[in-house]
Parts: C-alpha cells; structure tokens; sequence
C-alpha cells in the first residue's frame, strides 16, 4: 500500500508502511494504529504532537475487540483497502476476517480540538447464515506506556500513577457528581450502568496521568447499558502503562445479524492533551459543537415556560391560557405543554401514555390554547413519552403483544421498539402530532427502566432488544430532523436519564436531571457542563420538582441561566404574583436573553470546583463561561452547605489580560472597572455569610 498524506488545518491523517498502519494527527494529539498479524493495533497515543518512533510503538494491545457467535475476533483479519477522505480528514478501514463471514468498515476522523471520532460498521457477507453479536468494544487501546524507573517519581506509595474521573452516582436525581478515583496497581476499575439506558450518569471516562501529566477522554454514543474500565498495569521494575475500554452491554446475543445486513456500533468521540483540566474540557465542547451536537438555526435556545408547575396532569384549557399570561409576563418564548394532555380527568398520566389524543379535560383539543400562544409570540411545545404506553392505556389493551417480554414475561409500559408494528406506530404518531399542532418544539421523554432489557426469536436466537431500540429510536428522529429542519427538540428521560450524546446529538437541548433542589442543582450544572456544553443543559426554576422551594431566589435563577432556562410554576395566577419575585424572574431571565446567551453556546467553560463533595453539595462552586476572544464573561459564584468560611476567592480564567472590563455583580447591579490582567491574577473576594446564596458576574470590555 502506497503512503498517503492529507491534511488540513490542524489535523491530518498518513497512511504509514513498514509495518502497515495509519496515523491521524488533530493539534497536537496523534493515534497510531498499526495492522500486524491480521491484528489492527493501538500502537501509540501522543498528546505533544510528536509521532513515537516506530520502534517505539505498542505492538501488542488490540484497538478494538468483536465476539461473533462466541468467538473472538480481535485477530484473523484481512486488510481489504483504505481510502482517505481529504476535506473531513477521515480514513476508512476495510477489514474481511478470514474464518467469520464479516466486513468490518473503520472509520477514524481527525476533528481538530485534539480530538478523534471512531465509528464501525459490521456486515455479515454470508449469503444464508446469520450470525449473533455477542459482544463489541469499540475502542480499546492503552496509554502512557513508560519502562523508565517510574516508582523513582513517586513521592511515596500512597500516590498512584493514574487516575479515572468519572460520575460517582448512578441513581435518580445524583447526575453531574464528577470525582476523581486514584487506580489501584494491577487492579481493574470499571464504572457501567445496568437500567437499560444510559444514566442517570453519563458514558465517558476522563483519565489523567499524575506523574507526568496530560488528559484522555472519551464519551460513548450509545443510550443503552455501557461499561467503562480501565487498568494500571505496573511492574516491580517500575514501568507502567494504563489500559482502557468503552463498550455497549447486553445480554448475548446483543443483535443478530441476518445474512447480508450491515449494523453500526456505538460512535466513540476521544482526545488527549497536556495542558489543564479547563483545555480537555474546552476542547470537547468545542468539537461537540463542530462535529456532534445538533443545532436549529443560530443555535439559541428559547426562554421555555412549562406549564407544570401548579397544574401537573390535571389540566384544563382556561388555567392552560392564564399559565400562558404568566408567561408572557415574565418574557418566555415557548410554551410547553407537558403530561397529562392525553388524558381524562382523574387518570394518571404514567398509566395512559401511549393514547396520544386530547383527553377530555381538553374537550376544545390544545388548538385554542396553541392559538393563543402564538397570539402572544411564543411558540408551542408538546411533552410525549412515545416508547411507553401505560396499562390502563387503549393501546396497552388492544396490543398486550407490542410490549417488551422477558423470561416469558410482558413488561410493562415499554414499548418493544424491535418490532416492526410498534416501529411503524412509534414514528407515525411523532409526525401526526408535529403535523397536528404544527410544534415549535416536541419534547420526548422516556421514563422507564428496562434494565437488561427483554428478548426476542430472531432467526432462532434470542436476541436481546437493547441494541435494536436504539437503532429505531435514533433513525426516527434523524428523519425527524431532516423533515422539519426549524423543530427544537427536547430529550428527556426522568431527568438526566439519557443525556449520552448517541441521543442528545439528536436534539437541540437536554433535560440533564429532574432534581431541582438546592444545592444539589448547582452540582448537577456543575458536573453535567463537563460533558455537554452548558447551552444544551436544561435547569427549571418554580414550583415544579420543588424546584424553588430551598435556597434564595436569586440564587435560583442564576443556575438557570447560566444553563437553559425553563420556568414552570411561579405563581398560582397572574393575579396572585409576588411583584418583588416576578421582577426578579423577569431581571434574569433579560440578562440571559440580552447578554448570556449570544456568546453562550460557544463559551469556553471553567470549572473553578470540579469536584464538589457531600452528599448533596458541600462548600463552594464556582463556574465561569467565557466568550473565545475574551470580550465577554460570566461567573457564578455559589456558597452551598457547610461552606466553613465566608469568602471565596475568585480569579478569572478566560478573559484577555490586555482589556478593560466592566463588572456587573448581581444582586445589586453595582458595577465597577478593572483590568483583565488584574482580575486574572490578583481576582477579588465573593463574601457571602450565609448558606445557598450566591453572586452573579458579569463581565465585558469596554474601550
């Protein structure tokens, strides 16, 4: 195979010989594989944008792993070709193994921002056999190999040489609690989540070097059960090497294969560097944004008002109209309905989902409400949970056989997506409510568990529907958002429980957790902002999920909007409205509109406070987001629970140090000058004296 090269700014990719590989370069990080022995190899990670001499290279450590009817298939390959695609710097791999029936396509792209997105296909070229995925892990790999004397670097041996951050919790209501777990020496350390879905925490895994430095993370796209690990591989001689994993979890057989189909595994986004922990994180954003993530439009989100609040499900048309009067009030640009529409009075809205008509508590249907609405200039949004349907539902009764079954058991309320006629129903449904009510915005929620999920006779196999539901899932809302290109759309999962970017890049904004709580919501922002871009994080304020019953109202609406702001339940009428509260949700929610939000989606975020500790939020959490040419900045300063003193001091990171600024702190609108290089370096101190208080700046050049 002869050499190739493309490249463009600041990435490219080599087709390499002797022995045959490839190396994709994005800034300063670069991946080698190698293809030795019908093998294709991690051979190197680099983070200084140094190729490792070939004699140098890993030559041992697979870069991915596939079990086919049991059998291991790391090796036994033939290469069928590689071909490079020069504008988006990608390389495609052809693999054909030489004892299975089955094609492997490896695609690599070299993204910029340090990072890299690995997507496989695999398609069984038997003309007459299927075959059964057992298992798949898409990227495997291991870094900072060193044979040096390592243990002479240790201060003692209390220090490990790596370390794993990750989301400590997987429980309703705990997403976004980042922490650092130290690897023990030869000990494997692994981190999954079992509900059938992806949270209620996130598949990624950030690794850090403490010896020598330098960052690695990777995010997996996938919205069922994953698993992350990784190993310390350390010997008494004092060499080290980390290795890792990223994979999708199932029962066996995860998918069957029918003779001649092609399938795809979970996309994996990676990327390294030596800088600091803001740069890893920056970096991600920035190629989430470039590469992932889906945007309507300039990509701001709408002010949402949800009209759960006092309401919940028992809705009617006239309290839906005076809800839209409070949201005209206070500067909202869409109208959510959320469950409960569907039914009739009395019912529960878990137990009759999937009857997605107007119920009678809406004998006129949403159209006068809607009317309105858009009377009033906002748009319109519609809350549907359309891979469930609740047992007292007409469709649960009509088709008991559309639910999921598991060891000769229907569950309830979930949907089996693998089947073609719950396929056809799911997505029929989607496009006739779009249609019907001509949404601004459809809002899907999921609010099940399906744990290992349930199992159906496919080719005379019993295959498992994880990996099939979230084919369908993800396909029919690529439709959607190629049908209505001006739709926003909402992911929800009781919260945060899908906010993996398989289905968030899908959706133009993410319900990131249902607790709205002081402190923990400030957490939640905290934590969930390392992995998503904060424009995309919804955060409520109101009534609804208690959001606003701890902590001081301001405080409140400073979490949200340094997220996306939702509001749901302020008052119980117009009529009623503390004057003093109102002025304040309409003070900050103007503030985001006029100057959050045009630099927000693509603000470069620090975490001043990483990890937060207690179990609900202890101490202080500072975050800032600023504009990419440093003009403009915001910083959240927030005292939680036993904060232990009164003061925190806070020096900026992302303005110039060669402007002058202007800082606004909120409550109280007093503002002062400083320059850039002063509030960098020397900073100022944020005294609060009491619990769940905070202060809100905001900064921006003047000439």
């Amino acid at each position: 195979m002869n050499s190739t090269h493309t490249m463009s700014p600041s990435r490219y990719l080599t087709a390499l010989d002797d022995p045959l590989g490839w190396r994709y370069g994005s800034g300063c990080a670069i991946y080698t594989e190698r293809f030795i022995d019908g093998r294709l190899l991690c051979a190197s990670y680099v983070d200084n944008g140094l190729p490792l001499y070939t004699q140098h290279e890993q030559r041992a450590f697979p870069a991915f792993d596939l079990m086919i009817d049991g059998d291991t298939l790391d090796f036994g390959w033939e290469c069928n070709g590689f071909s490079a695609d020069e504008a988006t710097t990608t390389g495609t791999l052809l693999l054909h193994h030489s004892r299975k029936p089955v094609q492997l396509t490896i695609t690599t792209q070299a993204s910029g921002h340090g990072f890299f997105r690995r997507t496989m296909t695999i398609t069984n070229t038997s003309p007459d056999t299927p075959l059964s995925l057992t298992a798949i892990t898409p990227l495997c790999g291991i870094l900072w190999s060193g044979s040096d004397a390592l243990r002479d670097h240790l201060r003692d041996n209390s220090v490990a040489p790596f370390s794993l951050g990750h989301f400590a919790d997987l429980e309703w209501g705990h997403e976004g609690n980042f922490a650092w777990q130290d690897l023990p020496l030869n000990t494997e350390i692994a981190y999954a989540s079992r509900r059938g879905r992806s949270g209620h925490n996130h598949p990624f895994m950030l690794l850090r070097n403490n010896i020598y430095g330098g960052y690695f993370l990777l995010q997996l796209g996938w919205s069922g059960n994953w698993k992350t690990s990784a190993f310390c591989d350390y010997a008494a001689w004092g060499s080290s090497a980390l290795h890792f994993t990223v994979a999708p979890t199932a029962p066996a057989p995860m998918r069957v294969i029918s003779p001649g189909e092609t399938i795809s595994a979970p996309d994996v986004h990676f990327g390294l560097n030596h800088e600091d922990f803001d740069a890893i994180i920056q970096r991600l954003h920035a190629y989430q944004q470039e590469h992932v993530l889906y945007q309507v439009g300039d990509g701001r989100q709408p002010i949402i008002y949800n009209h759960w609040g006092y309401m919940e499900h028992e809705l009617n048309e006239t309290r839906l109209i005076e809800e839209i009067d409070i949201a005209r009030e206070i500067g909202a640009e869409l109208f959510m309905v959320d469950a409960g529409w569907f039914g009739n009075y009395g019912a529960s809205w878990a137990a009759t989902t999937g009857d997605w008509q107007a119920g009678d508590r809406l004998p006129n249907d949403l159209f006068p409400v809607f009317d309105y609405a858009r009377q009033h200039g906002m748009g319109c949004g519609l809350w549907v949970e359309i891979e469930s349907a609740g047992m007292e539902s007409k469709l649960a009764k009509s088709h008991p056989e559309w639910f999921i079954a598991r060891y000769g058991h229907p569950i309830e309320r979930i949907l089996d997506l693998a089947k073609p006629a719950v396929q056809e129903y799911v997505e029929s449904n989607i496009l006739r409510l779009i249609d019907r009510y001509q949404l601004e915005m459809f809002r899907l929620d999921y609010n099940v568990d399906a744990w290992e999920g349930g199992f159906n006779d496919v080719h005379g196999r019993q295959e498992n529907t994880l990996w099939r539901h979230q084919e369908v899932i993800y396909s029919i809302f690529d439709r959607v958002k190629q049908r209505y290109p001006a739709l926003q759309l909402e992911n929800c999962s009781s919260g945060g429980g899908r906010t993996d970017v398989g289905i968030v890049s899908r959706f133009t904004t993410t319900w990131i957790s249902d607790w709205m709580h002081m402190p923990r919501t400030v957490r939640i922002l905290n934590g969930m902002s390392m992995v998503l871009p904060p424009a995309y994080l919804d955060r409520l304020f109101g009534v609804a999920m208690e959001g606003g019953y701890r902590g001081n109202v301001e405080t409140q609406l400073h979490v949200i909007i340094l997220a996306h702001p939702t509001i749901s339940g302020i008052t119980p009428a117009l009529a009623q409205a503390n004057p003093v509260m109102m002025a304040a949700v309409k003070k900050y929610l103007t503030i985001y509109r006029d100057f959050i939000r045009p630099f927000h989606r693509t603000a470069r975020v620090y975490h001043h406070t990483p990890v937060i500790p207690g179990a609900d939020g202890s101490g202080w959490c500072a975050l800032e987001y600023a504009a990419p040419d440093g003009s403009r900045a915001v910083a959240g300063v927030f005292r939680l629970v036993n904060a232990g003193e009164d003061t925190y001091h806070l020096c900026f990171r992302g303005l110039n140090p060669e402007l002058t600024y202007r800082i606004t702190s909120e409550p109280g609108s007093r503002s002062a000058r400083a320059d850039g290089y002063t509030l960098m370096t020397i900073g100022m101190d944020i005294r609060l004296d009491t619990a769940l208080t905070s202060r809100l700046l905001l900064v921006e050049a003047v000439e």
